[in-house]
């Protein structure tokens, strides 16, 4: 059995990119006036 390696040994990069924390809250901030708005108008009918 022969191994078969790749020609550099270089660790496998993780994906460690993630979105800042300013753009989640301002996506949570968002969604939570949607939310609010759409409830203030079902329950002012």
């Amino acid at each position: 059995m022969e191994t078969i390696r790749p020609e550099n040994s270089d660790p496998i990069p993780l994906r460690s990119t993630s979105p800042p924390v300013g753009t989640i809250m301002v996506r949570f901030i968002g969604l939570l006036i949607v939310v609010i708005t759409a409830m203030a108008l079902l329950w002012s009918r």
